[in-house]
């Protein structure tokens, strides 16, 4: 059996971090959800992967290249033409010839789901295809199906509150006869499962296939599964797929361990399960809470504390005495006394007295004194504009979101919820209270009242 893996898309609502990099190749836990999506195929025995490509295509090329590194074979096809799932199938269809496993490019999942699609698979092997469903709390946000019995009768395309059929949505997770793809090809080019009075999207979808395909007789079923799945749709679902895959990491990391050639002082305090790798240095004074993973060759100066879950790449330095939580990637540089937590890319650097939460891009530079809000007065979650829409992260923590090779100036402060284009800068003493679009400079303008002042203010 062969897998196809979706990654042609521009993920417009992942933006900022969609400008420079497809989404499929942001990285949950220090590892692309592309990456992820690989081991857990090979770890099932499917090593022959068809990737189809478009927005930014030849970074994820460059990072997988022939998947012999990751144990597999991979074909890469070109979406040039962004039309939709079941275009870039059919692009795909000269390297299908029998059953195949479909998985859309942004979607992250527990080890057992793979196992358990095809276990089922293999029980109804009379039927032209088996998806993944998902209990979802919102199932007015995603495509959620009519199911008897296990068998689908029907998709519906983001159902509105209280017409929705059911509460379990297609995850972007299935298995396909290839017969199959002959029902692609007559897509319609508009999703047409959407109710009255709701404009539908104009792309060649594979539920709007796989509704003719139902209507014609073909025997399309579900499994429910129990186990975690995100489908990475927004920037702030990330913390989600974070702390699932941290669990999982968790559990695999029996005990602690630390490298023999890790340089580790007298006074440091470790709590917890760590992984300390090799010729890591990590100074006096310093406190890490696990779990916690200290990738090889970085530093942690004295007197940071690090609380788990964490984990921080190859080649950083960190401190001396900053905290750090959540996912720090390969060569980045936390100067001392700045507060860290959430997302940080490979190579930015955050200088000293920072105080920062959020996803920081690959790149970037924060200056000294950049202050990111993480309390709202009004005590909610952060609303985030997306495209023009408000969008609430649900998520308590606040944060902002600042894209690749962003700046900002001394003593900068950015608003909770706020985004950062890729490329632009954020001038000294700027407060950022709406989104700046990509390749913009945020400049503070101020009046100055100029008044005497000599020795005979003071005579009194």
């Amino acid at each position: 059996m062969k897998a196809v893996i979706l990654a042609a898309g521009k993920g417009e609502r992942f933006f900022p971090f969609s400008y420079y990099r497809p989404k499929p190749l942001f990285p949950v836990c220090n590892k692309p959800i592309i990456q992820h999506q690989l081991e857990r195929l090979v770890e099932l025995g499917v090593k022959d992967i068809i990737v189809v490509i478009g927005h930014r295509g030849d970074r994820i090329k460059n990072y997988l290249g022939s998947g012999e590194k990751f144990n597999c074979n991979i074909k890469y096809v070109y979406q040039k033409n962004l039309l939709g799932t079941a275009d870039a199938i059919i692009k795909a269809s000269n390297y299908i010839d029998d059953d195949f496993i479909l998985l859309y490019g942004d979607v992250i999942f527990a080890k057992g789901v793979l196992k358990q699609l095809i276990e089922e698979w293999n029980k109804i092997r009379n039927a032209d295809a088996l998806i993944v469903l998902k209990e979802v709390e919102e199932p007015w946000k995603h495509v959620t199906v009519h199911v008897e019995d296990s068998k689908v009768k029907k998709f519906y395309w983001k159902a509105r509150i209280g017409h929705y059929p059911s509460n379990m949505a297609y995850m972007g997770i299935g298995v396909f006869k290839s017969k199959v793809i002959r029902y692609f090809e007559r897509a319609s080019g508009i999703i047409q499962c959407v109710e009255n009075g709701v404009i539908p999207p104009e792309e060649y979808d594979i539920i709007d296939s796989l509704n003719l395909l139902i209507k014609e007789g073909g025997d399309v079923r579900g499994f429910k599964t129990d186990d975690w799945i995100v489908d990475i749709d927004y920037p702030w679902q990330v913390f989600d797929a974070n702390k699932f895959m941290f669990n999982e990491m968790n559990k695999e990391l029996d005990k602690s361990f630390i490298h023999p050639t890790a340089k580790i002082a007298e006074r440091v305090y470790i709590k917890g399960k760590v992984y300390i790798d090799a010729y890591c240095e990590i100074e006096e004074g310093v406190h890490i809470k696990g779990p916690a993973w200290i990738g090889r060759g970085t530093r942690i100066l004295s007197g940071t504390y690090i609380y788990g879950p964490t984990i921080i790449g190859e080649n950083c330095i960190i401190g001396p005495y900053a905290e750090v939580s959540g996912c720090i990637a390969n060569e980045v540089r936390i100067g001392h006394c700045a507060e860290v937590s959430g997302v940080v890319l490979e190579y930015t650097w955050i200088v000293h007295y920072c105080h920062i939460c959020g996803i920081i891009g690959e790149r970037v530079d924060i200056g000294a004194g950049t202050i990111v809000g993480t309390l709202r007065f009004d005590d909610e979650s952060a609303k985030v504009i997306v495209r023009g829409i408000p969008k609430d992260t649900k998520w308590k923590g606040n944060c902002a979101f600042i894209g690749d090779y962003a700046r900002t100036g001394v003593g900068a402060m950015i608003m909770p919820g706020r985004i950062v284009g890729p490329g632009s800068m954020v001038g000294p003493g700027v407060i950022v209270m709406k989104n700046i679009p990509p390749f913009k400079l945020v400049l503070r303008k101020e009046e100055y009242e100029i008044r005497d002042w000599n020795p005979k203010i003071y005579d009194k």
